[in-house]
């Protein structure tokens, strides 16, 4: 099977950096617009939400949220492709960008999803891409690691690799 491929454009990369490490400690979500075709995704925008909140559960504000954004973008030139939260430390644990079992259940068929787990800065790195398709690296006072994946069955995803030049140098 081919790889899974998701290209992030700076105006995207930029609105989804600035949305989780504005509000840190509260979880943040927002819609991706742009476009799809075969194995590959394509995000021109990231559209951030700011009604999550730090809650062991918040799947159904998530989903009204969700609905709500793609309702007013319907009438759009471009295609809602999926969604981005953010992960943060909490409670001495740090952060993961890996989905949770709730995040595999939310993840809607054909879409990308992407976790964005923001934790304190340790020491300062550069942004690079990671052997398992992430990028991570530290911005202010944050690391931030920024995972991808679809979903490929009920309860099953699938990694995305993550092509984000603007954050890495990387070549597409």
């Amino acid at each position: 099977m081919d790889e899974f491929t998701v290209y992030i454009k700076e105006r995207a990369f930029l609105a989804m950096i600035l949305s989780v490490v504005e509000v840190y400690k509260r979880e943040t979500l927002g819609l991706l617009l742009g476009y799809k075709g075969g194995n590959r995704f394509f995000v021109e925008y990231a559209i951030p939400s700011q009604t999550a909140e730090k809650k062991f559960s918040w799947t159904e504000p998530k989903m009204r949220a969700i609905e709500r954004m793609t309702n007013i973008t319907k009438n759009m030139s471009i295609d809602v492709i999926g969604d981005y939260h953010s992960h943060t430390d909490y409670g001495g644990e740090m952060a993961k960008a890996m989905p949770s079992g709730e995040d595999i259940a939310d993840m809607q068929s054909g879409n990308v999803h992407i976790i964005i787990a923001v934790n304190p800065k340790l020491v300062k790195v550069k942004w690079r891409q990671n052997n398992d398709g992430t990028i991570s690296g530290t911005i202010s006072n944050y690391h931030v690691r920024i995972s991808a994946a679809t979903p490929i069955g009920e309860y099953k995803y699938r990694r995305v690799k993550i092509i984000c030049p603007s954050a890495t140098g990387l070549s597409a």
